[in-house]
């Protein structure tokens, strides 16, 4: 990249998170055996950024997600180094082939690997306090690139509902955002870059991170001693493409075709840094805040009907909803969800959303920030993830994103329609930016 006016303050770490053979793996609710070998180690990257006056530190983990233990990690990331927890951004890769982090997930299996947590929360606030002292004048490029690997698992079905199958005739987001930290004798020290698309491959029982950790390995094989961070785009309702690009149905793949579309996505992240970067320069400015979301109310006739009939997560969501009701216990219509948003001037303009978030929200983001910054980052399940949220127009067709995965959490009803909306409200008004109409 040419040389830029502003040069930042960087540090870079990362720390082997791979947890022990026997644990049980997160993501698919089905899965209940514990995990059998490692296909692939984990790891967790941290990057800290400082302009002089505002410290920034970025955690890309190969995990499902931080969820419930966020503050738990910032608090210990804050004490290591003193960013401001506001000031800290986690992403988790949403592999479904690692650790079990979440409550809900003691409850699925009966426990939890404490003693792993604990390591995890400890080694991600150590590599924290490694980056931030590790930090030294660099020069930031962006860049986007473009990788096909992602394919929607949302087609209509032409009955008013959604079939989940392999789809390019709706929404899907291709690009892969690129941001390069050099030396400021130019070498290259660092790749953060992202994608939208569900890590979940394969299920099974070994422990790997899916396409993002061959990725890793392709851009670490072609720029050695150089740290790798991935931050998951809106991959809400985005899945890996079938082996066979005929196919209309999901098939799980093997490891090494794993491989095939992980260094897919490595090689567009490569031509991007051989590529004429865009320098990153101005001052970081960051802005947190949490809307309270809602869903809609209880349908107890349908609560009712759903007591002795269908899948077992069902039955399960209707026995707590009726039993709250019957004991006037009170359920739940309202959720935190964190949102937050880092500007570099005009140059780059970074979000980040606590959910599961389908991928027209980030095409929604693109197209409404590009009069305003020259490049966008947006980074959902990041921090204490709330679940899937879907854009308005998906809430009609129903679905898992809208609705089964909302019985999961045993929660009332799907988020209610002015969801979207807020969100990208609120998205706006923390940049910086005064919408029309």
């Amino acid at each position: 990249m040419s040389s830029s006016n502003n040069t930042y303050q960087v540090g870079v770490s990362t720390v082997d998170i791979t947890p022990p053979v026997g644990i049980y793996l997160a993501g698919f609710a089905a899965r209940q055996e514990p995990s059998t070998e490692v296909y692939h180690p984990l790891k967790a990257t941290a990057v800290a950024i400082d302009d002089g006056q505002t410290p920034l530190l970025i955690v890309g983990a190969e995990i499902l997600g931080f969820y419930e233990r966020t503050e738990e990690v910032r608090s210990r990331i804050n004490a290591a180094t003193g960013i401001d927890p506001a000031h800290i951004i986690l992403n988790g890769s949403h592999t479904h082939c690692g650790p079990c982090i979440r409550e809900m997930d003691r409850e699925r299996h009966g426990e939890l690997d404490d003693d792993y947590l604990e390591d995890l929360f400890e080694n991600v606030a150590h590599c924290a306090k490694i980056a931030w002292e590790d930090r030294s004048p660099a020069r930031l490029g962006f860049g986007t690139g473009s990788c096909d690997i992602a394919r929607s698992r949302r087609k209509p079905d032409g009955k008013g509902g959604v079939a989940w199958v392999p789809s390019l005739e709706v929404p899907h987001d291709h690009d892969v955002p690129v941001i390069a930290v050099e030396s400021s004798e130019g070498e290259l020290r660092c790749v953060i870059f992202s994608y939208a698309c569900h890590p979940t491959s394969r299920s099974g029982t070994l422990i790997g991170g899916d396409y993002v950790c061959f990725a890793y390995d392709h851009i670490e094989a072609v720029y050695p001693d150089v740290a790798t961070c991935f931050l998951q785009g809106c991959a809400g309702d985005q899945k890996t493409k079938p082996v066979d690009p005929t196919s209309n149905v999901f098939v799980q793949r093997e490891v090494d075709e794993i491989r095939d579309i992980g260094v897919e996505l490595g090689e567009s992240v490569t031509r991007v840094l051989a590529s004429q970067l865009q320098p990153i320069s101005g001052p970081i400015s960051i802005a947190q805040t949490v809307l309270y979301i809602e869903t809609d109310p209880i349908d107890m006739d349908l609560v009712k009907s759903s007591l002795d009939d269908g899948p077992e997560y069902v039955r399960a969501w209707a026995r707590h909803l009726f039993e709250s009701v019957e004991n006037n216990i009170p359920v739940a219509t309202s959720f935190p969800f964190e949102i937050q948003t880092v500007r570099f001037g005009n140059a780059l303009a970074v979000v980040g959303l606590a959910a599961e978030m389908n991928v027209e929200h980030g095409l929604r983001l693109k197209k409404e920030l590009a009069p305003y910054f020259d490049n966008l980052l947006v980074a959902a399940y990041t921090n204490d993830i709330v679940g899937y949220i879907p854009v308005k127009r998906q809430i009609s067709e129903g679905g898992y994103e809208v609705w089964f995965n909302q019985q999961h959490w045993k929660r009332t009803g799907p988020f209610v329609e002015d969801t979207e909306d807020r969100i990208h409200n609120a998205v706006h008004e923390m940049l910086g930016i005064l919408k029309q109409g």
